[in-house]
């Protein structure tokens, strides 16, 4: 996720000139050494390197502030938040907080998803300090992460005159365009952040994810490389890269940088830990073998690389699936021979746990002992490197439920006998920034002006119930609901449906996603 949040890399501790070693075993002069080797590596942000030397001036000066503040900031940095936490808490038993060590707080409270204290942490950072630019940029941050977007706006336009050369606020201010008002807006703002900071590389990932979402992947890719030359331990470009990548064509390529979508830097809606302890598949021969398949991003991205699980089950002498628990039966129906379980989200110290109770289980009592794991969405990257590798397996993917299948298209044929075509306009994940990616009811007209020749089927989940009084009230079309079906929760359902209709149109979300993979 890009973000247009800045780091704050002032803080400094006084280094000693001369005196005790304070019960360390420290010369004063190593820790001088060790003190100002930590600063400088935070304020290039070398995170690791900073720990490192920072954890050696903490030994020897446990109770100053600065180092604990700095420290906590380099951890969070780092994504490792629950040793974060317990910096802070150390820091909270000993001192009076003060806007530096709130600062921390505000983004390990972002780090963890938790942006209504972020907010309320940020105002008050304001209060305390309103002449660091930097205490803006983050309070927008969080605005954003409450859906408040107008209200970071507002207030960026307030404070930039003030602080008209810091590129972090600017840069801030692209990143709200952005989400608000589409790709192309925000342009200007992005060009002004560059102006003022040239070797950005925040800026210039948070650009280049700018242009991919307006579709201009060759500016996209541009900008994202130069992002990764400044900074090639950032996820989001990295990520970004890979995905352009693979539209390019340029698979193995695309790969490399797509494994930072594990980065545990990032948040804890996006990554997460799994408990099973199994060593990574790195391409090794499965004969004989047995590998765990792991669940990982949105369940239309679970699937979409679960197009691969049939070709792992050909390797393998036995393939174990852990997976969103409306996939289960879809998948014991596919894979009979395979252990199927469905997955349990832990949170614990702002990291999440990912579980696979069942399969886990049989692993501690010896019944099963897999050899491997690989999470979903690295399955293929040792067999698709090119277009030309990527194919369809021989035997399909998904397959609906014939009795289901059966009773669906009974109630579609009551309908009419017209072709159907099943119709999904949009994600089910709906904010400021994704509406730009997305059509709405009010430009389907086209698509509906064949409602002469066919019947339209929804295949839209969530609340719709609007968005289709407007279908016929604007274009006199009814999209036929099956209103007792649950699309979000019942896959199995969705499946059935599809497997009904003629044709299924789609975004770019999860109901194209199933259709593709039933073969539809």
């Amino acid at each position: 996720m890009a973000t247009g949040q800045a780091i704050a890399t002032d803080t400094k501790s006084p280094v000693p000139k001369r005196g005790g070693v304070n019960g360390s075993g420290l010369s004063y002069k190593q820790l001088r050494k060790a003190l100002k080797q930590g600063q400088a590596h935070a304020e290039r942000q070398e995170w690791a390197e900073a720990v490192k030397h920072l954890l050696i001036a903490w030994d020897a000066m446990p109770e100053d502030i600065n180092i604990l503040t700095l420290l906590a900031h380099s951890l969070v940095q780092l994504g490792v938040r629950d040793k974060a936490i317990a910096v802070l808490e150390r820091a909270l038993q000993v001192h009076e907080p003060n806007d530096a060590l709130i600062d921390v707080i505000q983004r390990l409270a972002m780090a963890m998803d938790m942006n209504e204290i972020a907010v309320k942490l940020g105002e008050q950072l304001i209060v305390m300090k309103p002449d660091e630019p930097l205490y803006y940029v983050n309070l927008a941050t969080a605005y954003s992460g409450v859906g408040a977007i107008d209200r970071s706006i507002e207030m960026l336009q307030q404070v930039i005159p003030h602080f008209p050369d810091n590129a972090n606020l600017w840069n801030v201010l692209a990143t709200q365009v952005r989400q608000r008002d589409g790709s192309e807006a925000c342009y200007i703002f992005y060009e002004e952040a560059l102006k003022h900071a040239p070797d950005s590389a925040v800026i210039l990932g948070n650009y280049s994810h700018a242009r991919l979402l307006a579709m201009e992947f060759d500016e996209s890719l541009k900008l994202g490389l130069q992002a990764i030359r400044l900074n090639p331990d950032a996820p989001e470009p990295r990520i970004s890269a890979g995905q352009l990548l693979f539209l390019k064509g340029e698979l193995a390529q695309g790969w490399e940088h797509y494994e930072f979508r594990n980065d545990q830097r990032r948040t804890s809606k996006q990554t997460q830990h799994y408990t099973h302890k199994l060593p990574e598949w790195q391409g090794e021969s499965l004969s004989g073998k047995t590998i765990l398949i792991a669940a990982e991003q949105g369940i239309g991205d679970e699937v979409m690389w679960g197009n691969f699980i049939p070709f792992l089950s050909d390797q393998a002498e036995k393939i174990l699936i852990g997976c969103d628990r409306r996939l289960v039966s879809i998948y014991q129906r596919r894979f009979p021979e395979a252990d199927v379980c469905a997955y349990a989200d832990r949170m614990i110290s702002g990291y999440r746990y990912r579980v696979f109770p069942e399969i886990e289980a049989k692993m501690a009592s010896g019944e099963l002992t897999p050899d491997y794991s690989v999470k979903v969405g690295s399955g293929p990257k040792f067999s698709w490197t090119n277009l030309e590798a990527v194919q369809p397996h021989k035997d399909g993917f998904l397959v609906a439920d014939p009795a289901l299948k059966a009773e669906m298209q009974t109630r579609l044929n009551a309908i009419s006998e017209k072709p159907k075509i099943g119709l999904a306009w949009r994600s089910g994940l709906m904010n400021a920034e994704r509406s730009h990616l997305y059509a709405s009811i009010e430009v389907l007209g086209p698509l509906m002006a064949l409602s002469e020749q066919v019947e339209f089927v929804n295949l839209q989940y969530g609340d719709v119930a609007a968005e289709l009084e407007a279908a016929e009230a604007m274009h006199g079309v009814k999209i036929h609901a099956l209103e007792d079906v649950d699309l979000k929760a019942d896959i199995e359902a969705n499946l059935a449906i599809m497997d009904c209709c003629d044709m299924v149109v789609s975004s770019c979300s999860a109901p194209g996603i199933f259709s593709m993979s039933l073969g539809r």
